[in-house]
């Protein structure tokens, strides 16, 4: 714009010199020139004006995603499979498949409106279909800077229900989270809040109440039957090179009447669980960084988590992971990880210990390469060979 009113203003020297000299004005022309030349300016600026609104308005879009696409080999698998066999029972989920597929496609759209209110929705596509994974709204109060969040959208309990599939070492959560928090959402309401303390050290509050029964319940879909809400509660503290947190979950399954009691007499059998965890960050000369994550979840779940028995009893339960991922130099990562699960204490010969190890290569700053060797070990004699090897390549966006 300066240079351009510099031209003009040249110009108009110069006619003017060229006038000096008794040469004859070309005033009319010079001047409708220069109405001409302000009206395309004005027009600039208009369209201009127009963009930068545009583009403010695209900044406050975030766009987010990755995909997974997997080959699995399990061990189990029947190279011929008896007629009427197949694999869409869930009893024979990760058997009798020996498979190319994508596991998870997700897209996440987030909507920044002020500093003090925003949006997101994501949705996932995978071999059973496209879902619904996160819709919320979050607004913030100014003054004691706590963040109310409305919709569906994580569990807050412990560490890993909540961190992403494209950031985690291995390809699925732990068997503990993969049962007890079937989906890692549920819809309900929250309030968070964190601290600097120091300026070195970060304390985070996290509450919440939901529906219960999590966005995969089959019984009852969306619909929660019941007026009771289940709640989470959650501290965490960041000390930068460790982080660790304790969570609390205290709810209700809800359990509908079966034909032997009249259905105006539900039940209702106890879920609680608590939960610690912990994140150790270092750092190795030559090899680079490392990390040690560990979970330890324990509680009470009623005893027929799918059957709904009327008057249903409770079982303890109890669950652990550990992972240890460590750099080798720019482009490769070791990990490997503890995972157990036991589903009943008081029952011997029925928990489940998964020994994981595998290397991932960064091909770039978007997408690696992840090769997965998985022993799982059940106790007591339903032991059988069911490793899985797992090549997966994620790419984010």
């Amino acid at each position: 714009m300066t240079l351009i009113r510099y031209a003009l203003c040249a110009s108009l020297l110069m006619g003017g010199a060229h006038w000096a000299k008794g040469e004859e004005p070309e005033s009319d022309s010079l001047y409708d020139q220069l109405n001409q030349v302000t009206d395309q300016m004005a027009g600039v600026q208009e369209r201009l004006a127009i963009a930068e609104s545009d583009i403010a308005k695209l900044k406050k879009v975030k766009i987010t995603g990755y995909v997974q696409a997997r080959y699995e080999y399990h061990d189990d698998a029947i190279g011929s499979p008896a007629l009427g066999t197949t694999s869409s029972d869930k009893k024979n989920q990760g058997q009798l498949l020996n498979r190319f597929f994508i596991r998870r496609t997700r897209l996440k759209a987030a909507f920044q409106a002020s500093p003090n209110a925003a949006g997101a929705v994501s949705f996932d596509g995978s071999a059973s279909g496209v879902s619904l994974k996160d819709a919320y709204v979050s607004v913030t109060e100014p003054w004691s800077q706590l963040t109310f969040t409305l919709g569906q959208f994580n569990w807050l309990f412990g560490y890993e229900i909540s961190f992403s599939s494209s950031k985690r070492e291995f390809p699925e959560r732990a068997r503990w989270a993969r049962t007890l928090f079937p989906g890692e959402r549920d819809r309900g309401v929250k309030v968070e809040t964190s601290f600097l303390v120091e300026d070195r050290y970060t304390l985070g509050l996290q509450a919440g109440l939901y529906n219960g029964n999590g966005v995969d319940d089959k019984s009852f879909n969306s619909n929660d039957p019941n007026k009771s809400k289940d709640v989470i509660a959650r501290a965490t503290c960041g000390l930068g090179f460790l982080d660790f947190g304790v969570s609390g979950y205290w709810g209700k399954q809800f359990n509908p009447s079966d034909q032997s009691i009249p259905a105006q007499q539900p039940s209702t059998t106890d879920k609680i669980r608590y939960g610690v965890d912990a994140q150790y960050f270092y750092e190795l000369p030559r090899l680079g960084g490392g990390v040690l994550k560990g979970e330890l979840v324990a509680g009470k779940e009623p005893k027929n988590a799918k059957g709904f028995l009327s008057g249903d009893t409770t079982r303890n339960v109890l669950g652990l992971d550990i992972v240890w991922a460590q750099n080798l130099r720019e482009r490769f990562q070791w990990i490997s990880r503890l995972d157990f699960y036991d589903p009943d204490r008081d029952t011997e010969q029925d928990q489940t210990t998964t020994y994981g190890l595998g290397l991932i290569y960064f091909w770039d700053g978007n997408s690696k390469l992840k090769l997965i060797y998985e022993i799982p070990k059940t106790a007591g004699k339903n032991e059988v060979k069911d490793n899985t090897i797992t090549l997966e390549w994620v790419y984010t966006i």
